[in-house]
């Protein structure tokens, strides 16, 4: 059953899935975290970085000619409450160490310059449930239905001229909402120069309707005033070793490949024993930055990313498949070549090949 807008906290987890790094690189007091009931960890935004991104956040929406300034709290991940004009953050931005077990279990964590894109993508939202915009007809003629269901598995059209980019995957093109949230945040990124940038674009048109309702609607009070967070880190009672664990079974995609891409990987590494490297080491590699890059142009979730590279590492590692040192790069160009054509099929087909 595909949530409807009215039902879904707004998800930007495609780019931080569980990569499973190996336990024994966590330190013991990292350790003991992972064992913590995160509701015990009293964890405030106060006196940590996130009060100057947050305070810069408002300074950008009072520069624009907006007197809203939409509150925050730390919940389990990034997130708008449908309908509500709050802004939740994911709970390891407000400590060093969890962000480091972010990091390692999570594959990455975010920087500054992401944690302000995020922002102020949930500032689109918010503000657009605060002013109640999605229920008026010059939205809906702009932006569409915001009560079409809402689909997880959407499949974008990449370098569509009708979206802004923004966020990686084409997120606009997720749902009216994402499409506006998206929209908000070129516009309000300082030097993002979207009118020169966007010149020629569909996108344009709906840039244009941001900068009128700011100017419309930026200092007048908004019809909704709730605050209330959706899901606090005052409720979160699982540990943080469960917050992973569940992260990890809810981005988990099976793949029944066995040795369809054989030939393949022979084509781009040498067989056993032709050269003095094991081809699996690349792979290994290349991990990171093909599941980064791959679903930032393809907007093909992160998980069928990080299923098809993992099912490519094992074969090649079962093949022992080889490499020459100096054909490292021609190497990685072929890999990434090959997984962005199969995880494109993917997003088309539902397959990763046809039978």
């Amino acid at each position: 059953m595909m949530p409807s807008p009215q039902a879904e906290s707004r998800v930007l987890r495609e780019k931080h899935p569980t990569e499973g790094a190996e336990r024994g690189r966590l330190s013991p007091r990292r350790e003991a975290l992972l064992q913590a009931r995160i509701k015990d960890l009293s964890l405030r935004l106060g006196g940590t970085p996130l009060e100057r991104y947050i305070a810069q956040l408002h300074a950008e929406l009072e520069a624009k000619g907006l007197s809203f300034k939409p509150q925050c709290y730390l919940s389990d991940e990034w997130g708008c409450p449908s309908g509500v004009p709050v802004i939740g953050l994911p709970f390891y931005l407000a400590d060093p160490d969890l962000l480091s077990i972010e990091a390692e279990l999570g594959g990455s964590a975010e920087t500054e310059a992401e944690i302000l894109m995020y922002l102020r993508h949930e500032a689109g939202h918010a503000f657009n449930y605060a002013y109640r915009l999605y229920d008026t007809d010059e939205w809906r003629r702009v932006f569409g239905d915001y009560g079409r269901p809402y689909q997880d598995d959407y499949k974008p059209r990449p370098f569509s001229r009708r979206y802004v980019f923004h966020i990686s995957g084409w997120y606009a093109q997720k749902h009216p909402d994402e499409d506006f949230a998206e929209t908000f945040a070129v516009w309000l990124t300082p030097g993002s120069d979207w009118a020169k940038r966007y010149q020629g674009w569909g996108a344009l048109k709906k840039l244009h309707y941001v900068e009128d309702i700011a100017k419309r609607m930026g200092r007048t009070t908004p019809p909704v005033q709730l605050a209330e967070p959706d899901f606090t880190t005052e409720e979160m009672e699982g540990t943080v070793q469960d917050h992973y664990r569940q992260r990890e079974l809810d981005e988990k995609v099976d793949v029944e490949l066995r040795n369809a891409f054989d030939h393949a990987l022979e084509d781009i590494f040498w067989g056993p024993g032709e050269a003095p490297v094991s081809a699996a080491t690349l792979v290994q590699a290349e991990r990171q930055r093909l599941l980064s890059t791959v679903g930032h142009y393809a907007g093909v979730s992160r998980g069928v990313v990080r299923a098809l590279v993992d099912h490519l590492a094992e074969r090649t590692a079962a093949l022992n498949l080889t490499l020459h040192p100096d054909d490292s790069r021609e190497a990685a160009m072929q890999l990434a070549s090959l997984v962005t054509v199969l995880a494109m099929n993917y997003l088309h087909t539902d397959r990763f090949f046809e039978d």
